[in-house]
């Protein structure tokens, strides 16, 4: 029986989703912990075959967060449920080293089989994400993005360090605020904050505000 540990700050979310994971058999519900401290804790403790977790925990935000779910977790695989918007986060998810990303509004028909390709070995995202990612090593080769789906959307082509400002900048952080948290000058957050501009096709620093906000 392979074993599940289950990170989110909501009782409903945690009570649901071990509800679907136990119409498995061949699954066991370990248990729960609503802040990445408690995780942690539990993690060292019953070394649980398969981590789902939230991004955002009251003690963090985030890739932040899903840095220490990583670390915690090694090497076993970490699934990433969140509403998040998958076309930003889920590459720089699998690239911090989570195996999945699942969106919540998806999970009652997905997670299941998210958990079970992790536990086989294999990754999982969406099929719109696999597109994306496909996309991107095409795009990387020819030096320009190619098909619709990349005209669609810009920010499949975002760096990880213009995700984690577009974070910050949601969350109602200034250019000194942001510097200061990723360790960088004011004027490299400028210029990320002008790619990210850029890419997004967006016209006002007001407009990366609102679009950072709505994606929260």
């Amino acid at each position: 029986m392979k074993t599940i540990f289950i990170v989110d700050d909501h009782d409903i979310v945690r009570f649901g989703l071990e509800v679907l994971l136990k119409s498995k058999s061949e699954f066991s519900v370990l248990g729960h912990a609503g802040t990445v401290q408690a995780a942690c804790s539990a993690i060292e403790r019953w070394q649980p075959d398969l981590l789902i977790t939230d991004m955002s925990l009251p003690d963090s935000h985030g890739l932040d967060t899903v840095r220490a779910m990583v670390k915690a977790q090694s090497p076993r695989p970490v699934l990433v449920v969140s509403m998040h918007d998958e076309l930003i986060y889920a590459e720089q998810v699998l690239g911090l080293g989570a195996q999945g990303y699942l969106m919540k509004e998806k999970a009652q028909a997905l997670v299941v089989h998210a958990a079970t390709e992790l536990l086989m070995g294999n990754r999982w995202v969406s099929p719109q994400v696999s597109a994306q990612l496909l996309n991107r090593m095409v795009s990387s080769r020819l030096r320009k993005p190619v098909g619709d789906f990349a005209r669609s959307a810009p920010q499949a082509l975002m760096s990880l360090r213009e995700v984690e400002v577009l974070e910050k900048i949601g969350r109602g952080q200034t250019t000194k605020e942001i510097a200061y948290s990723l360790e960088l000058s004011v004027r490299t957050v400028d210029v990320h904050r002008a790619s990210i501009k850029k890419k997004l096709g967006l016209r006002s620093g007001a407009e990366v505000v609102a679009f950072a906000v709505s994606r929260l």
